[in-house]
């Protein structure tokens, strides 16, 4: 048994020394993006702040050992996360073709805001979890489920051109989720592990969002590697990065990141005890695929919401052991 409690306390500041009555702002014309506008100017606001935030976290952890090759575990917690600047200060009304306060490029002189400094509220959530890990000669495991009740979740929120929203307070939301690891031993020279992450991430009852998924949260990962030690020197490995399911891009739930698969190789030779050269070859089959996407609320068609990742790459390089 392993009790635990901590206290954090925690201050963030931001004194504005700017002191003009208003904020310059630039843009380009949306049809043609090389060409500038006028400059204009919105009314100067203060983003100033002097927040606190402090809370306990207190934890319980129990292990078990039946013999020398397996674990049992359990735990329950109470987490405390504080906003961060990030957070806290964002520039907000802006568009991929013009700067913070200018949201209708070709009006340089609306009054609009150009920064947000939002009153939100610390994260806090309580969580239990238990696992079961162990080891053989020839295999390895590892299993672990969690459940988390969240109060206040921090969401980092955009607009349809991926322009900041500035960060808000959910209010209550859920996170469960399942760990397995499986490794295997197969031969004296070929070795295996597959490893799974379940996510399943959900606003509970928000007023707005009801029941949803929280958008950026892939529902399932699988991650493949075999191992084969061709000499004592030579090292051959393949992977494979999977994602089945879709991915939810807004927290509203209408539009999705399609699943992808990826393949990797790569092989490494030991020269001594000192030197090793490796290779490696990402994205074999140069799959196109979106990697991340941007997190909003509501989507709409137009918008670029899909951030792609690499094609085919070639790494090599040599290590150093001294």
């Amino acid at each position: 048994m392993s009790p635990a409690i901590s206290y954090a306390f925690a201050t963030r500041n931001n004194d504005d020394t700017y002191r003009l009555p208003t904020r310059p702002t630039i843009a380009y014309n949306p049809g043609n993006p090389t060409v500038l506008l006028p400059n204009g100017a919105v009314p100067a606001q203060s983003t100033s702040y002097a927040r606190t935030y402090d809370g306990w976290s207190p934890s319980l952890a129990l292990s078990y050992r039946p013999d020398n090759i397996q674990t049992f575990f359990a735990a329950g917690s109470r987490s405390f996360e504080p906003p961060t600047h990030d957070d806290l200060l964002a520039t907000v009304n802006g568009t991929p073709n013009s700067s913070p306060g200018r949201l209708n490029p070709p009006q340089p002189f609306a009054p609009l805001a150009a920064f947000t400094t939002p009153d939100l509220k610390a994260q806090t959530a309580t969580t239990i979890e238990g696992g079961w890990r162990g080891r053989t000669e020839r295999f390895s495991w590892d299993a672990v489920v969690y459940h988390s009740w969240v109060d206040n979740e921090l969401l980092s929120l955009r607009d349809a051109t991926g322009a900041s929203l500035g960060a808000v307070n959910a209010d209550r939301t859920t996170h469960f989720g399942i760990e397995l690891g499986v490794g295997a031993k197969l031969t004296d020279r070929l070795s295996g592990r597959v490893a799974y992450t379940f996510q399943d991430f959900r606003f509970d009852n928000d007023p707005v969002r009801s029941n949803n998924r929280l958008a950026g949260a892939p529902p399932h990962l699988i991650h493949v590697q075999l191992q084969y030690q061709a000499t004592e020197a030579w090292m051959l490995q393949g992977a494979v990065r999977w994602s089945p399911g879709r991915v939810p891009v807004d927290n509203m739930n209408t539009l999705y990141a399609n699943s992808y698969v990826v393949a990797d190789l790569r092989t490494e030779y030991k020269i001594n005890k000192t030197f090793r050269v490796f290779g490696e070859i990402t994205n074999l089959f140069n799959e196109t695929y979106a990697s991340s996407t941007l997190i909003v609320d509501q989507a709409r068609p137009d918008q670029a919401a899909f951030l792609p990742g690499d094609g085919r790459g070639f790494y090599a390089g040599i290590k150093a052991t001294l």
